[in-house]
């Protein structure tokens, strides 16, 4: 299980649930919002928690298994357990979201029983003020087992509002459209060309053909700058080492990945953490 959770937290707020020894069948273990111009990349490989997210403002790309999706104000999402659940902001329109991280039987009974399971987006869906109910109560209780029952209440309304929106699924994807989302995946794993070409039987020359068509750079380009990327938003936002981030991201050594965000950024990591931080 890979997981990465990169935000800034003075502009978060962020809450758990009451401490308890049996969180079946039902538990929202965190819950919080995220503010207005706080960048966010978010990634869980199959994910041990399933979230409901509610896009106050702002713009994110969502990459859920084999798809990817587009958010804005006024889309609600949702991403279950077990699926690879991968979410960023837009770096030129970055969102602000109020969400819950939730668990257990119950819910993914639920989902299955209103037919929203396999559906991640529900575009123009408000459910800002189920939200707010669910925050208000998670704080006000205390006893655990009143927590778990009065917030399943209130999932089953999120739930059912969702469902009376219901939006068809995408189609499946050609093995072309599904080489992005693929690279995004695995983007902190060592991965190559290659192994895209092996993945999906094409030839490299034609991966990369058809990608650059589509996207304006070549494969390689996309999975560097994809890593730099999250390197910066690492160096901001952590107290991680040099080279504990090029060990994450799967650069060969420290070395290696300061040459290539210099190369991007026109300077060393440890000079873009320190402007940051200044």
């Amino acid at each position: 299980m890979n997981i990465i959770d990169l935000e800034t937290p003075h502009n978060t707020e962020k809450y758990f649930a009451p401490k308890t020894d049996d969180e079946s069948p039902f538990y929202i273990t965190e819950y919080g919002k995220t503010f207005r111009n706080t960048p966010c990349y978010q990634l869980r490989m199959n994910s041990p928690i399933a979230c409901a997210q509610y896009v106050i403002s702002g713009t994110g790309i969502i990459i859920c298994n084999d798809n990817i999706y587009t958010v804005k104000e006024g889309d609600t999402f949702l991403l279950t357990e077990g699926c690879d659940q991968i979410y960023y902001s837009n770096p030129d329109h970055i969102f602000e979201r109020i969400w819950i991280n939730f668990k257990g039987i119950f819910s993914s009974e639920i989902l299955k029983i209103y037919g929203i399971k396999d559906t991640v987006v529900y575009q123009n869906v408000n459910t800002l003020d189920i939200f707010n109910q669910i925050h208000e109560t998670c704080k006000r209780l205390k006893n655990p087992v009143e927590y778990k029952n009065q917030t399943a209440q209130l999932f089953l309304k999120l739930v059912q509002e969702l469902s009376a929106h219901k939006q068809e699924a995408p189609g499946h994807s050609t093995a072309t459209e599904q080489i992005r989302p693929y690279i995004d995946r695995h983007i902190t794993k060592n991965i190559k060309v290659s192994d895209i070409a092996k993945k999906f039987s094409f030839s490299k020359e034609h991966v990369i053909r058809v990608f650059k068509k589509t996207y304006g750079i070549t494969p390689h380009q996309y999975i560097l700058q994809s890593k730099i990327r999250i390197a910066m938003i690492m160096l901001k936002m952590t107290d991680k080492s040099i080279e504990e981030i090029a060990d994450s991201l799967s650069f060969s050594d420290s070395h290696h990945f300061s040459t290539q965000f210099k190369k991007l950024m026109g300077y060393k990591p440890s000079q873009y953490r320190k402007e940051s931080a200044e």
